[in-house]
């Protein structure tokens, strides 16, 4: 198995762990939970979205707080190819963006590789769905571009497919207090069965739990310890507990 990079997940959800309601909805976060966000991004060497991600809500995944690397891609995986040159992560300057697909539309793909983006194209072997072979896909960010560490910041199918082919190593969530009933989950697996029992279900071990400086919301940390492969770094790039750095960033972006 080829080296790949250390992957962490993190989402901020309601207490009945969606990350959107059925609207879309999907402002959760408070200041404190969106520092902690771009410090996560300050410390990882990319950032991966999945294209529904990019399709609702137009990001830039632009801004991060005291990076610890100077090197930042911006990944999007979009199986399907769907993604249009007008977006923002295309339009506005940034980081240079990868997009990773299944598709082998070669005027999807020139369209997309005109916006000065790089297109990756990886499928599931003897898949009659297409879909992106992430493991795969992880390998190819290592190997070409050097990439080490890579924050995933959802939506929830992205993070279903990574969770169902061991390729996490952390997974962070901030629990606010909010429900919605219904509409999308921090792991989603749109018309599957999903992991049926204990058994099938990735094996987490809880690192912290901290309050959050606004006081409303929780902060859950837990390392994944079955993966198909380790990562090329061992250590976890940025601590476990962050409450207190977040809580002096919060202060200085206020000053």
């Amino acid at each position: 198995m080829s080296p790949r990079p250390y992957v962490t997940i993190f989402s901020t959800m309601t207490i009945d762990g969606r990350i959107a309601s059925s609207t879309r909805f999907s402002e959760l976060s408070c200041p404190y939970d969106l520092a902690r966000l771009r410090l996560l991004r300050g410390a990882h060497e990319a950032v991966m979205v999945g294209a529904n991600t990019v399709l609702i809500d137009n990001p830039t995944l632009r801004k991060r707080l005291e990076p610890r690397t100077n090197k930042y891609y911006r990944v999007v995986v979009d199986g399907r190819l769907r993604l249009t040159p007008g977006l923002r992560i295309f339009r506005e300057p940034g980081p240079k963006v990868i997009v990773v697909t299944a598709s082998d539309d070669e005027e999807k793909i020139a369209m997309i590789r005109k916006t000065g983006a790089d297109v990756i194209v990886s499928r599931e072997p003897s898949d009659p769905r297409s879909e992106v072979n992430l493991r795969e896909a992880l390998q190819i960010l290592y190997e070409q571009y050097g990439i080490q560490s890579v924050l995933v910041e959802g939506g929830g199918s992205l993070n279903y497919s990574l969770l169902r082919r061991r390729v996490v190593d952390e997974l962070r969530a901030t629990i606010t207090p909010y429900i919605f009933g219904a509409g999308v989950s921090i792991v989603n697996d749109y018309g599957g069965t999903g992991f049926r029992n204990r058994n099938e279900s990735p094996k987490l071990v809880l690192k912290c739990t901290e309050l959050c400086p606004c006081g409303q919301c929780v902060h859950i940390v837990y390392s994944v310890l079955d993966k198909c492969c380790e990562p090329v770094l061992r250590e976890p790039p940025i601590q476990t507990c962050l409450s207190k750095e977040i809580e002096r960033a919060v202060k200085g972006l206020s000053v």
